[in-house]
């Protein structure tokens, strides 16, 4: 064999697209980080323990098959344990749907402006990221989507409540997107912020799951459960998919301490809800706040709000960004989406939020 002189070349590039964005905060002493989408409020009571208690015995392994974490997950949910597949976060669950049902060639159709690591999971496999385009409140059109589904097409992702506009989707469409799309396409529903939205019109799609045979939801503890270091999530669906999708996660996926506090978390609803009524709250007054100061805010569902800025030179969302940085807030600009007008500001605590508004009055003046 002769050799040629150069490189290995990966069919990956070095640099892709990332969920996380740095932002240059200067100098300053003082930093609120309001751009991942965090929690605030922690996590449950015991949940630090239980996961301190794990890390006494960090030289064992955790338990490959989740087993106590799945059963307390169906315990809460009143699913069949067997068809739970847990995830290091449900971000891994995502990719481990796209490894196992689409290969280089093949199409993953979502909603434009749809959780970025759909497009992600696409861009690893080497399959090919197609969107459809939304209604004017960026909520999905059904419409749109059937028409870009073609032979190719083997995984449609919706993320409801969707990151990073904030906005769900209502049943009444869920329903009909699940009628129309062709048994043999997968459907996820990845129901990150399903918590937070109580809107009386709204699903996290596990009721479906058992009159389809081609709906997974997705979920994690990362959002309302507060527990994003840790890094644990799952996956619910139709049996052979769901053994599918086990045989390919990796093994021993989730940690020990995030097994032992996500036991803790998921039994332990009333903290949950608590923390959700919480977040409405702040989501309301700082979102009546922002209005008041004439920013443009879309209606969330999540913990976090969508604002929009006009393309105006010194008021744009980029100089917002960039404003809220030089005084220690760091919030996420979406140009990354193609929605360079919108700043994403996650939720902080009444305190955080006060100066959140106390800065964009000081900066739209």
């Amino acid at each position: 064999m002769k050799h040629v002189s150069t490189a290995p070349q990966p069919y990956v590039r070095g640099k892709t697209l990332t969920v996380v964005k740095p932002v240059d905060t200067g100098e300053v002493d003082r930093i609120i980080n309001l751009a991942q989408n965090e929690s605030c409020y922690g996590p449950a009571p015991g949940v630090v323990e239980a996961a301190a208690e794990r890390a006494r015995t960090a030289h064992l392994y955790p338990d490959p098959s989740n087993r106590e974490m799945r059963e307390a997950i169906a315990g809460q949910f009143g699913l069949d344990a067997s068809r739970v597949v847990c995830g290091n976060g449900s971000e891994e669950l995502l990719d481990v749907v796209g490894r196992v049902f689409a290969r280089a060639g093949d199409e993953i159709l979502f909603p434009e402006y749809s959780f970025l690591q759909f497009s992600i999971v696409a861009y690893r496999i080497g399959a090919t990221a197609v969107t459809a385009p939304t209604k004017p409140d960026f909520t999905i059109d059904v419409d749109a989507l059937m028409d870009r589904v073609t032979d190719r097409t083997r995984v449609v992702f919706v993320a409801n409540p969707n990151n990073p506009t904030g906005v769900y989707d209502s049943r009444s469409d869920i329903e009909d997107l699940i009628e129309r799309l062709p048994s043999h396409i997968l459907l996820v529903l990845d129901s990150a912020y399903a918590e937070y939205c109580d809107a009386p019109d709204y699903c996290d799609g596990l009721e479906y799951v058992d009159r389809h045979p081609n709906i997974v939801v997705t979920r994690t503890f990362s959002k309302a459960y507060g527990m994003a270091a840790l890094r644990a999530g799952w996956a619910y669906g139709p049996a052979e998919i769901m053994a599918a999708l086990n045989n390919v996660r990796g093994i021993g996926n989730v940690n020990g301490c995030a097994q032992a506090a996500a036991i803790v978390a998921v039994r332990n609803p009333e903290f949950v809800r608590d923390v959700c009524a919480k977040s409405t709250a702040e989501r309301i007054r700082l979102s009546n706040a922002l209005k008041a100061l004439g920013i443009e805010v879309l209606p969330s569902a999540t913990n976090f709000l969508f604002l929009h800025f006009p393309p105006q030179p010194g008021r744009t969302a980029l100089d917002a960004l960039k404003y809220l940085a030089r005084n220690g807030v760091i919030t996420r600009t979406n140009e990354d989406y193609g929605l360079e007008d919108y700043l994403r500001v996650s939720l902080g605590s009444a305190e955080e939020n006060d100066i959140v508004a106390d800065l964009m009055a000081s900066f739209v003046t």
